[in-house]
This record gives structure tokens, sequence and C-alpha cells, in this order.
């Protein structure tokens, strides 16, 4: 077990850990975290104690981790930890995010190899620039370079833009789409059309009073409780009824599983949509349907953002929304 401790105001981890000289055995050490001792930062050790005993418990324990010395020579595997640390232990992303949003893409690169200029442009050639999966990789290897102290290669800026979630299904597409889905995935279509739940909320979250849908901690952006839209297609898709999938509980499941198979499932049906379409669908009904009673903090929490992130991800549905209100307005009062 490892503890949190604080020496002249300084906060350490004290525990039993690998010997730095490689030498069998461990040893009773202090890491230092090079923070104050101060309320906030002592929550910040504790996340970091656990993902101390979770690497010792884990056997992935790696004193490149944990250090902030100059490194030669850095290779991917000590690279992406120091990225680790900075986003998920010291940062805001949650576990979630890292192993859905980031890993995906990071896992592709050979850990032992080393971390260069050159394999981080490569890393990039993968994708086209245009698309979501570039811009994000491209920001993540812009702070993995700076935190290495390795140059960032001079490649294309991503041209990726929100524009598209203009273009969604429609509900009768959506009525479609689902009823040409097996039982399984058709339950799950329905969760993500009804509540627009993103495809790994879907299993930890529960049906409750009034057919409100509460979304666990654990997700990307925590619990909440999400209302249905139109409220008669929980009956309609008979979301009280869980089904599950397939691969439900299979060892080493990773958190984009979900999204895997219900890609896989569209493939088979020919459904010119992706599962995260359901998603934006849902949000476009929220403004459609809101009326001016809606306001952007509410629906915000709803879909499980931030106002500021959910004003950038879904301005294509409010702005037109919001100008045809005040338009309404002017010529009403006129």
């Amino acid at each position: 077990m490892a503890s949190v401790n604080a020496q002249r105001g300084r906060l350490y981890l004290l525990a039993k850990v690998p010997r730095r000289d490689g030498a069998p055995g461990l040893a009773q050490t202090r890491i230092a975290l090079r923070l104050d001792d101060t309320p906030v930062n002592r929550r910040t050790a504790d996340k970091q104690r656990q993902t101390l005993e979770r690497q010792l418990a884990e056997g992935t324990f790696e004193w490149t981790y944990w250090l902030d010395d100059e490194n030669h020579g850095i290779t991917w595997r000590e690279a992406i930890a120091r990225l680790h640390r900075a986003r998920v232990i010291l940062g805001r992303t949650s576990a979630n995010t890292w192993e859905i949003n980031y890993m995906g893409r990071l896992r592709q690169i050979p850990p032992t190899s080393p971390c260069t200029t050159a394999s981080m442009a490569a890393a990039l050639q993968r994708y086209d620039r245009a698309t979501c999966s570039y811009k994000e990789l491209f920001y993540l290897l812009k702070h993995l370079a700076a935190l290495v102290a390795v140059p960032f290669p001079e490649v294309p800026l991503p041209t990726y833009s929100t524009a598209e979630l203009v273009a969604v299904p429609t509900d009768d597409e959506i009525l479609a789409w689902v009823a040409a889905a097996g039982p399984a995935p058709a339950w799950y279509f329905g969760m993500m059309a009804t509540y627009g739940l993103r495809p790994h909320e879907i299993e930890g979250s529960a049906l409750v009073e009034r057919d409100y849908c509460q979304v666990q901690e654990g997700t990307k952006t925590g619990f909440r409780t999400v209302v249905p839209l139109p409220r008669d297609w929980v009956e309609r898709f008979n979301l009280r009824d869980r089904r599950l999938r397939p691969t439900m509980g299979s060892p080493g499941d990773r958190p984009d599983k979900v999204a895997k198979w219900l890609s896989k499932e569209l493939a088979k049906q020919g459904t010119p949509w992706r599962p995260y379409a359901l998603r934006h669908a849902y949000a476009g009904r929220l403004w459609r349907q809101g009326g001016s009673n809606l306001d952007i903090y509410t629906a915000s929490r709803l879909m499980g953002h931030s106002a500021q992130q959910h004003a950038k991800t879904y301005r294509a549905h409010i702005q037109p929304h919001h100008v045809a209100e005040a338009a309404e307005r002017a010529l009403l009062g006129g």
C-alpha cells in the first residue's frame, strides 16, 4: 500500500517500490510529487497514490513514469506514460477518455521504438488532415512533444470541422435504422437515439422513475440524468427490457468495444450513418423541441458537456434555432 506524506510543505508518495538501480526486491521509497501541500493538491496526490497502487498490483510500475529528469532517446512507452501523467493524473482527463479517445490512436505506435520527430510525423500520416482522428492525434502529439523535449514535426494543420454535424438522420430514418437491426443492437441504437448517449455510456446506464436514464460514474463525463426525447420511443424501442451485446463481460473488454460492435452491425445493414449520428440527432431534437424555454446550460448538462463545449460542438443546431426565435420575437412585437 502507498500513502501520501508531507515534508517541509511538499507532498510525497511513500511505498515499497522496485529499486531504481535495478537490484532485485522492493525498497521503501519516497516519490516526490512536486506539489505544495494544499487541499487541492492533496486530492491530486491521492489520485497519484491510486495510480501507483494499481501499477504495483499489475506489475507495470516503471520509474520513467514518476521522474521528470531529462531523457534522451526516450521510447514511445515512456513518452506516453509522461502524457498520461500530465493529462490524467495531474490534469482533468478522465481514465475513460484516455482509453477511448487517446489510447485508441497511441497504442498503434510500437511502444519500444524511439519517440522522434519522424515517428510523430509517420503516426499522423495514417489519417487524412480533414478527419477528427488527425485533429485529436495532432494536438495529443503536440503536447507529448513538449513534455519530452522532442521537436514537433512540420505537418499540415488539421482542417476537421464540426460543420458536418448538420448532416444527421431524420426521425423517420432513425426509426427505419432501428427496425432493421437485430434485437440486441436495436436496443443499443434505441438508447442512443432516445437519450443521446455515447456508445460506452449505455451498459452502465439505468432507467429510473419517469423513464429518466441515469448515466453512471466512470463514463467520459460522469454521473448525469437524461430525459427521453421523444418519450414514446421508450415504448417503441422497448428500452425497459435491457438487452446484452454478445461480447458483454468478456475478459479484457476495451472501453470502445460497444462503438466497434455497433459500427460492425451498421456495416451489415448498409446504413450510411455511424452510431454517433444518433447522439447528434438527439442534440438537434433538443433545440428544435425545446423552443425558447431551453437554455444552453440545461442542454449541455443533458449531453454531458460544459456549456462552452456544447456550443462549440452543436452550434450548427443552436445558432439557426436562436436566429429563428429572435426573428419571431421581433416580428410578433412589431
